[in-house]
Parts: C-alpha cells; structure tokens; sequence
C-alpha cells in the first residue's frame, strides 16, 4: 500500500528563496504553466519528469508532461499512453481522484500519493514504465481546483537521483497548496485559460481561412495542434476520445497538404 499524506489549504511555514518564487510566478504567463512548476520545484528537490493529469474522465487525460533539461528525453507523453492503455487501473491515485471529484464541493485540501517502483502493484506496470525508463519514485498530488473535478500533478525520480527522501517529500508538502493554487489561477480560472482560448480561436479563424475544406471539429483540433496542446488535452478539452484527436488531425493535414504540427503553426500563424 503506497504511502498518503492529506494537507491542509494553509501550507505550514516555510522558507523558499526569491529565485525559487520568481520561477512559479511565470506560471500564469505560460501556455503549459506545469513547465513552471517544475523549474520551481528543481529548485528545492531533484525532479526529473512531470506530468498534470486531469481524472475528469475514465480514462485518465495527460494536459501536460515534461523533462527537467535538454539533455533529458521527454518520455512523459509515451509512459503516459501505455499508462492509459493497460495500467491506470491499478493505481490506488484514480481511486482517491475518484472520491475527491465526487464530494461536488470544492475541497482546498491536496492529497498526497507516493509509489515507489517497488511497489508498483502490476508486475507489466513496473517492467514497462518504471524499468524501462529507470524510474524510481513518483510522488503525486491530487487536488479539486473546482467542484466536481480532480486533478494530479505527478513528479518522478529518476534511478540516478534515487528515492525522494524524507526530507525532501516534506519540502514538496509544503508547497503542494501552493502548486494547486497556481493550477487554479492558471490553467483552471485565471489569465492562461482565457489567452489559450484566445490563441486558439485566432488560429481557428486563420485555418477557416485558408479554405480548405476542414470541418469544425477538425478546425477544432488543429487550432489546439497550433497552439502546443497534446492529443490527450485536446481529447480532454472537446471531451472526445485521444483516438478521435489522432483521426481528425490525419483527415485536416491531408486536407492542408500538410505533415506535421511545423507546418500546421506556420499555417495558422
């Protein structure tokens, strides 16, 4: 049984450096503000990859996931699919995400989640994730910016940096509030929400004008392909199926005589 944590709305006192601060304040200016977060969090703690989840729906959506550094190969996005596929059905986090999207009232509060890859309960979950991609740890925080919804930011360790310590899972309680806080503002409610729409309306009106004979659900996908959504967001924002995605975006680009997402920016541009 993985190891849980409940925090309080109110973050205990603690100590964070004005350089560390000023990387979560560029949050809310950010297309992908987890992008952020994980450069604030990298200067507490070695975090390798991140992802943001949304368990609105049965599967799960992937909004966003990153690499901490170029040098690191981003493998959130590819995990994450097989993830989808065959093994969210094991983690103790969709259960949790579950009841907290169920109380339908808005709950401040974070839950914590941590797996280490030794106790990862499905043996193929295990070998196929965490073996392969020498994972060691992952540490979740589950949270209902609003009511009626759930979402996780999930942080990994790789095998090189190790287990997260105690220590350190105690720097990353006690920001978790502040982590929720900057999801709502940012992607739920706040500034980055409303210039996405805006940035994806414009493009959708630049590809309507190209005349190409795109229908609106694929003027609808590839304005968010523009605008560096995933399949899993764009499946998650249309409410349609991450296979849809991949369907409506192979039917526009043959439309557009296109081949991949360089070309479609440049179009919408």
């Amino acid at each position: 049984m993985p190891a849980t944590w409940s925090i309080p709305a109110v973050a205990p006192q603690h100590t964070l450096d004005l350089r560390a601060v000023s990387l979560l304040l560029e949050a809310p200016r950010e297309a992908e503000p987890t992008r952020a977060m994980l450069h604030f969090l990298n200067a507490l703690l070695p975090v390798e990859y991140i992802s943001l989840v949304s368990h609105m729906a049965d599967p799960p959506a992937l909004l966003e996931g990153h690499a901490y550094g170029a040098a690191l190969r981003n493998v959130t996005s590819q995990c994450f699919d097989k993830y989808r596929r065959h093994f969210y059905v094991f983690d103790d986090a969709i259960r949790i995400a579950g009841q907290m999207r169920a109380r339908h009232g808005e709950n401040a509060e974070v839950t914590a989640l941590r797996f280490r890859a030794g106790e990862i309960p499905d043996s193929a979950w295990r070998h196929r994730i965490y073996e392969r991609e020498h994972l060691s740890d992952r540490l979740t925080l589950l949270f209902t910016p609003a009511p009626g919804t759930a979402f996780s930011i999930n942080l990994y360790r790789s095998e090189a940096s190790g287990p997260f310590g105690e220590q350190e899972i105690e720097r990353v309680l006690a920001v978790a509030p502040l982590l929720r806080q900057v999801h709502r503002n940012a992607v739920g409610t706040g500034a980055a929400a409303r210039q996405m729409a805006s940035r994806v309306a414009l493009a959708r009106a630049r590809l309507d004008a190209r005349e190409a004979g795109l229908s609106a659900r694929e003027l609808d996908v590839c304005a968010r392909i523009a605008c560096s959504m995933t399949a899993d967001g764009i499946a998650a924002d249309l409410e349609i199926a991450a296979s849809s995605v991949i369907t409506l975006r192979k039917r526009a680009y043959l439309k557009l005589g296109i081949h991949d997402r360089a070309e479609l920016v440049r179009l919408a541009a």
